[in-house]
């Protein structure tokens, strides 16, 4: 989902201004790792996960040290808002003159001191002027960042509520005015607030259990066996919900075998609007990513002597598909194809029993698990998403055999990326017609289902998306 809405996206030739990504590793403290991605962030705009993992490696944070440099990034990028109304009352001069650098520095001091229990307020502080030290900053920024956050902890009692509240006595709700208007607009007020209240809080890790190789009884009680708590999902049967486990995740009972995969339980579902699979039939995956999606499809087609094909012209991206297919499907022949969807439809002959169209979007129905999102986009974005949706759907449309299935989805809350794409595709494809997502998907998640399209809003255990079912007329 997210990956996809990372399309194009390239990984960054440098984590800091002027150094190479084949300089030695340099240990450095998680909070100056967090600060780096922070600032590389309002650089560049690249995705904070990748530019989190080229700063992570060159710092060469440990396991402990990364999980807490994540968790200081994502939680500023989530409380935005809030942390920068607190440093502009803690500050005698305008944010935009304070140096990129310390400016991160003191809102990730200002996260611990606020929003983390379980870090002194004192390891706060310091910690924050040794990353500034570490940057080769001047002494007197050092001692800037220091008075700020010791004044903060000075003065935590009386502005603990401005972390809830502007001065208008508004919720904060950390995201951008122009999305907020949006859902207002569109969902009601109200809802529009629990959208943001519920994505400025932490997700919870979803698995999908890999149906061909396990059950979810069996994954979930060798999870709980290490004392981790498991529930079961609220919309796919394959999913379990961990709602409090934030450790790596590769150390799980069952990943390295390839019992399940992380994934949301949106994402999941939407291998179901390509039901029922036709037995021996050909199936492609045309905006592959990493395979999550392509995994669905080959548990779905066990048994079935399915053919899959998948579509993925990024070297790096295609590198992380073969690990997981090797991971989970290890006996199941994927056909990985190595150009962009254009020129693979353009070279090709076959015509396909079901496509899944996975396509490129704003990604703003996972502003939750990628808080970064919400601050990298603009709403003149949605225009040129709709192009590139376009042109993937008609490139697609070639390819589906007589009767066969189109589906399109996006992690996308907007309509210009949705039905808009649905409406302005069928006016130009009379020979396809949309069918209802309804009878496709598992009891418990039919309720998701609006004008005939799987269209989740956010919530504790699923992401914001939306799914589109088409049928191409027989000849």
């Amino acid at each position: 989902m997210a990956a996809q809405a990372r399309k194009n996206v390239k990984r960054p030739k440098t984590a800091r201004s002027g150094a190479s990504t084949n300089q030695p590793k340099t240990a450095q403290t998680p909070r100056f790792a967090a600060i780096e991605t922070l600032c590389q962030l309002e650089r560049t705009g690249l995705p904070a996960d990748v530019l989190f993992d080229t700063i992570a490696g060159q710092c060469a944070l440990i396991e402990s040290d990364r999980h807490l440099a994540m968790n200081i990034l994502y939680g500023v990028l989530r409380q935005r808002q809030a942390l920068e109304s607190l440093l502009q009352t803690l500050c005698n001069q305008p944010l935009s003159r304070i140096k990129l650098f310390v400016h991160q520095a003191l809102l990730t001091g200002l996260y611990q001191i606020f929003f983390l229990d379980r870090i002194p307020e004192s390891a706060a502080v310091n910690e924050s002027v040794k990353a500034v030290q570490a940057a080769h900053l001047p002494k007197n920024l050092q001692g800037f960042v220091n008075a700020v956050l010791r004044e903060s902890v000075r003065r935590k009692e009386l502005l603990m509520p401005m972390t809830f509240h502007d001065r208008d006595g508004a919720p904060f709700l950390n995201h951008p005015d122009w999305l907020v208007g949006r859902w207002t607009q569109r969902f009601g007020k109200e809802e529009a607030r629990r959208i943001c209240m519920g994505n400025n809080q932490q997700s919870p890790l979803i698995v999908n259990v890999n149906t061909c190789l396990s059950t979810q009884a069996s994954v979930k009680a060798a999870i709980e066996q290490e004392g981790i708590q498991v529930e079961p999902g609220n919309f796919s049967p394959d999913a379990l919900i961990l709602p409090d486990f934030h450790g790596a995740i590769n150390r799980l009972p069952g990943f390295a075998a390839g019992h399940f995969q992380v994934q949301d339980e949106a994402a999941q579902l939407l291998s179901q609007l390509l039901t029922p699979v036709r037995k021996g039939g050909l199936y492609l995956d045309a905006c592959a990513g990493l395979g999550g999606k392509t995994s669905n499809l080959i548990q779905l087609g066990h048994g079935s002597d399915i053919t899959i094909m998948a579509v993925e012209p990024d070297a790096q991206r295609r590198q992380k598909f073969r690990e997981n297919m090797l991971r989970l499907h290890p006996d199941t022949p994927v056909t990985l194809v190595e150009k962009d969807l254009q020129h693979f439809a353009a070279d090709c002959d076959l015509r396909f029993d079901g496509i899944l169209v996975d396509a490129p979007c704003s990604g703003t129905g996972v502003t939750g698990r990628h808080p970064d999102i919400r601050w990298n986009r603009q709403e003149s974005d949605l225009a040129r998403y709709q192009q590139i949706q376009l042109m993937l759907l008609n490139q697609s449309a070639a390819l589906v055999a007589a009767n066969g299935l189109l589906v399109y989805a996006t992690c996308s809350l907007e309509p210009e990326e949705n039905e808009e794409v649905i409406r302005l595709f069928l006016a130009k494809h009379p020979d396809f017609r949309l069918e209802d997502c309804t009878p496709f998907l598992p009891p418990m998640a039919r309720e998701l289902v609006s004008d005939s399209c799987f269209a989740p809003r956010p919530g504790p255990s699923i992401d914001g998306f939306f799914g589109a079912r088409m049928r191409k007329k027989q000849e």
